[in-house]
């Protein structure tokens, strides 16, 4: 083969001494793995170098070769010459496979490696894990005993306590997401229980390690909008056999909503043209989906086979388009997708084909495909992994928003209270909650309290509450006990007499997350007092909402306009009022609506973004048009009035907290409606103004109320109420709705339509003798 390749150089090639005798067989093996003619004749050229350079080094014969003569070769050229240090790597690869060059001896096996074989052994003959899983238990596992020093002193597990395990915990969440970390404890906790129950370690560490709250629903679905979709896949060159592959495996992921491992699976014979169907093995759930083969995917499929794929002797439907031939791994899908969105130059940010599945599910529940076809096309299975996706139904979900009541007039001017009256002081007493000191901790308890706190965030808590509380125990216990050494019960009874001006369900809250923290404290000192929780106060009955009407929110817009401006909260009047729109149009919490920026707000869809609220959630929530458009007149007139209008300018905006102005706080918007509430003498049944939760309970219960007065199936309705307000289920969305008098009489109507002729026929008829 040299010879018809390099006729001129062939005998050259030949006579080196090295490598001389099996280069024939060397080119003939490269062209075999789909090598390029051009690539074959730079393997011969650089194999002349390779064999000046084995030559210095004192070697004669191909025998007298070694891995270690390849090695500093490789380090000799990869920086002067990287082509050659490849070539290097084909050589040696060749030689392995013919056996012309000894294998690598592997290393001895440390104390670590001996350890981690018998655990790994456990996990593939008794558990049944598979190969790749062990590999992830192996890197961690490999990991941990090496940070406790197990190479050193075989004795590390034995002796391994709580403190030690935590340390490697925080180690580690310092460079892993809670998604990842949450994997590196679950195989932890596997290797503790595994060593306890061989006896190695006594005590019971894997029921005592915490792990990290991962929460369902936490991130929105990646999808592009279906226009887009197609504009990346029209804009793959399919000139050339790599267009092709790639156009044919994104056009599969987007017409069938693959997996990118079900696409490097396919095999030829997994395509049934006398059938018209095609099987995706599903390695997810280990199941086989039969879907039919379209007009638009066959032909998509005959123009890859024909013009596209390699003639090599592989069944795989899909293979790599450059040398060395072969089968396609799951990553490759990714680099494929990455590089024709680079080509596409579509500002796309997704970095990953699995948007493309996304993109499908959703683009079939905007055409009105039900949710359990979307799941059996999918392959899901149970409807909740399917229900993900009615969050981004945003035009479904754009019938729960409630529309903007109409304003209700005013004859008599309202006197409101300037910003900072407190019409319902929280504090019974009046005074000022007790706060702990700003300053360093101080008590005996101060180095417990700082490794709980950084344990507890390195397991993805932010712990903002749980650290002031902790300051005013700390701050307590230094003041009134400074030369304690622990903890007594009177001094925990003295403490929790600070807490008066909460309220029971407060109280026992502070309290809890006090013994908490003495739990902890105890693994170290077993004498240590802990708090029985049977002697803390009992939870106070759930607050009755208090339901604003439609005319009670038309009430208090019209009452906003009494709202007086003041230097720093020139648009005080307009932002009050856009805020209680939003909450009752949207439901939103609270702790969702004030955070939210200009940005947020995405007017051409008429959406708000909600990012990271309760338990890490996001969801976009669709606008009811009048609220869009009441929101999109508040935005003109900041721009009218030259505040700020950046992205990143808070949505409900004033000018306090720094140089740029803050959003409002939660204080000041409780204050306002609270203001607003008692000007117009709106007050609960204990003679309190609502809260600003009420608000969120008065959209869910108007919103279930619009829906029976105009006939809708409300069971139907409850799964997108729902994904609206952020809920899991609809077992957290019934919180929200209590049966008040409007639902009640609804309801009884259709009872009464549906159930009472039966129950009346039953009831009377007459016994037969």
């Amino acid at each position: 083969m040299i010879s018809e390749m390099c006729p001129r150089v062939c005998q050259i090639c030949i006579s080196l001494p090295v490598l001389g005798p099996v280069l024939e067989e060397f080119i003939t093996w490269s062209c075999q793995r789909g090598y390029s003619p051009v690539t074959l004749k730079n393997q011969l050229m650089h194999a002349k170098q390779l064999d000046a350079f084995f030559g210095e080094l004192g070697i004669l014969r191909i025998s007298d070769l070694s891995h270690d003569d390849f090695e500093i070769a490789w380090n000799y050229y990869h920086r002067r010459k990287p082509s050659i240090a490849g070539t290097i790597h084909q050589i040696e690869r060749f030689l392995e496979e013919t056996h012309r060059l000894d294998p690598v001896l592997p290393p001895p096996k440390t104390p670590v490696d001996l350890e981690l074989d018998r655990f790994l052994d456990h996990l593939r003959n008794v558990r049944g894990l598979a190969a790749s899983t062990i590999n992830h238990y192996a890197a961690n596992l490999h990991s941990f005993l090496e940070y406790i020093g197990y190479d050193e002193n075989t004795e590390a597990l034995t002796g391994l306590t709580l403190k030690e395990t935590e340390e490697f915990i925080c180690v580690c969440s310092k460079r892993l997401s809670r998604y990842s970390l949450q994997h590196v404890v679950a195989r932890l906790r596997a290797f503790l229980r595994f060593q306890h129950e061989q006896g190695v370690i006594e005590s019971s560490l894997h029921t005592m390690i915490d792990t990290p709250r991962v929460y369902q629903l936490e991130k929105l679905p990646r999808s592009l909008p279906w226009k887009m979709v197609e504009t990346l896949l029209s804009s793959i060159d399919r000139s050339n056999a790599h267009g092709i592959r790639d156009y044919t495996m994104l056009f599969l992921i987007a017409a069938y909503g693959l997996r990118p491992c079900e696409v490097v699976a396919l095999t030829l014979d997994d395509i049934d043209w006398r059938s018209g169907s095609i099987r995706i093995p599903q390695r997810k759930t280990g199941n086989q989906l039969i879907l039919p083969i379209t007009d638009s995917v066959g032909d998509v499929l005959v123009d890859y086979l024909k013009r596209g794929r390699p003639d090599l002797p592989f069944r795989e439907l899909f293979l790599r388009v450059l040398a060395p031939h072969g089968p396609l791994i799951r990553t490759a899908v990714n680099g494929a997708f990455n590089l024709r969105v680079r080509q596409s130059g579509l500002d796309i940010p997704c970095q990953g084909p699995y948007c493309l599945r996304h993109s499908y599910a959703v683009h079939l529940l905007r055409k009105g495909t039900s949710l359990k076809a979307i799941g059996d096309l999918l392959g899901h299975r149970s409807a909740e992994s399917t229900c993900v996706y009615l969050r981004l139904a945003t035009e479904d979900l754009r019938d729960v928003a409630l529309p903007v009541p109409e304003e209700a007039h005013i004859d008599t001017p309202l006197e409101i209270p300037p910003l900072g009256y407190r019409v319902n002081p929280r504090c019974r007493n009046g005074t000022k909650p007790p706060a702990g000191s700003a300053g360093p901790l101080g008590s005996f308890l101060s180095g417990d309290i700082e490794d709980y706190l950084n344990l507890r965030r390195s397991l993805g808590r932010k712990c903002r509450n749980e650290a002031n509380t902790f300051r005013s125990f700390d701050s307590f216990l230094a003041t009134h006990y400074p030369q304690a050494e622990d903890l007594t019960g009177e001094m925990f009874d003295k403490w929790s007499l600070t807490l008066r001006h909460l309220a029971p369900t407060g109280r026992r809250k502070s309290m809890q997350v006090v013994r908490n923290l003495l739990l902890y404290h105890k693994r170290s000192h077993p004498r240590s007092l802990v708090p029985d929780p049977q002697t803390f106060p009992a939870p106070h009955q759930p607050v009755k909402p208090y339901i604003f009407s439609e005319s009670d929110i038309g009430r208090l817009l019209c009452a906003t306009k009494y709202l007086r401006p003041t230097t720093r909260s020139p648009l005080r009047a307009e932002a009050i009022r856009i805020a209680i729109i939003l909450l009752y149009t949207t439901g939103l919490r609270r702790g969702e609506l004030l955070p939210l920026r200009l940005g947020d707000f995405k007017s051409d869809e008429e959406t708000l973004d909600i990012n990271a609220t309760k338990f890490h959630k996001s969801r976009i929530i669709p606008l009811s048009r009048s609220a869009a458009g009441e929101l999109a007149d508040f935005l003109a007139l900041r721009r009218e009035k030259r505040l700020p209008v950046e992205t990143e300018s808070p949505l409900l905006w004033n000018g306090y907290g720094g140089p740029e102005g803050g959003g409002y706080s939660d204080n000041a918007l409780a204050h306002n409606l609270a203001a607003l509430c008692a000007s117009l003498h709106v007050f609960t049944d204990k003679g309190r103004t609502p809260r600003i939760h009420d608000l969120r309970h008065s959209f869910a219960v108007n919103a279930l109320l619009r829906w029976y007065e105009a006939g809708e199936d409300v069971g139907a309705k409850l799964p997108m109420l729902a994904t609206y307000m952020g809920h899991v289920s609809i077992a957290s969305t019934h919180y929200y709705l209590p049966f008040v008098e409007g639902i009640r009489s609804e309801a009884s109507t259709r009872f009464e339509q549906s159930f009472g002729s039966a129950v009346t026929t039953a009831a009377f008829k007459p016994e037969q003798e």
